[in-house]
């Protein structure tokens, strides 16, 4: 039940902060399949998987991953695989996760998780994550260093969001994403629940504006001809 209340509260989260990504990035050079993981990116699209593949595995009977817990700390250790078939490799922690009943959750502190190496690969599809996730403010802010490789893409994803749970809106001021090997920009914008849309604008050697409104993305960049419309 702790999970499920969890799972409803990351729903309504979203950023801002300071990032050290440089906005070397030029988005007219990228294909859309990049294109459309980097806008994925901005909104914590990784940041959010990676909490969510890591609290998956609470309450499992299952003996892959090995779970050992200490204190308020899980450890999820791979090198094995799933009764479901999913190759788990890597490690990673959740520190104060209300999604483990293995520790007893303290409302007064943060939550955090690490993630090293963690790949999880099923029927020849890998996702991998390396980083960390702090979360304070009953779930309202996060602050995040995660990078993600999918589709042999890599993105680094320096990500602050901040809600409001008030007006219902979240914040990403202050956040940058990164194309490993490639450029990186930085982001600004947001969530607006009250819409249900969200708004996106990266900064690299040009700029690229993203409108997502119930699930379509559409977006532009300044200086080409690339444009994507909704329908």
């Amino acid at each position: 039940m702790r999970k499920l209340a969890c799972i409803v509260v990351l729903a309504a989260c979203g950023g801002g902060g300071s990032t050290n990504v440089k906005p070397t990035l030029k988005f007219a050079d990228r294909s859309d399949a990049e294109l459309s993981q980097l806008i994925s990116a901005a909104g914590g699209t990784a940041m959010f998987s990676a909490q969510a593949q890591v609290d998956q595995f609470a309450g499992s009977t299952d003996p892959c991953p090995a779970a050992t817990v200490d204190k308020q700390t899980v450890t999820l250790t791979g090198g094995c695989s799933t009764t479901d078939g999913v190759m788990v490799g890597g490690t990673a922690t959740a520190t104060n996760s209300p999604s483990w009943d293995q520790i007893t959750y303290d409302y007064g502190n943060g939550t955090s998780y690490t993630l090293t190496g963690l790949t999880l690969t099923q029927s020849g599809f890998a996702q991998s994550y390396d980083g960390r996730i702090d979360i304070s403010g009953s779930f309202t802010v996060y602050d995040a260093d995660i990078t993600s490789t999918m589709l042999d893409v890599s993105i680094r994803s320096d990500i602050h969001y901040e809600c409001d749970a008030g007006d219902k809106t979240c914040d990403l001021s202050g956040s940058g994403i990164e194309l490993i090997g490639v450029g990186g920009a930085l982001v600004s914008g947001g969530v607006d629940l009250n819409t249900n849309t969200q708004h996106y604008t990266l900064h690299g050697v040009d700029t690229l504006t993203a409108d997502i409104t119930q699930g379509c993305v559409a977006y532009q960049i300044s200086g080409s001809d690339r444009v994507k419309v909704c329908p």
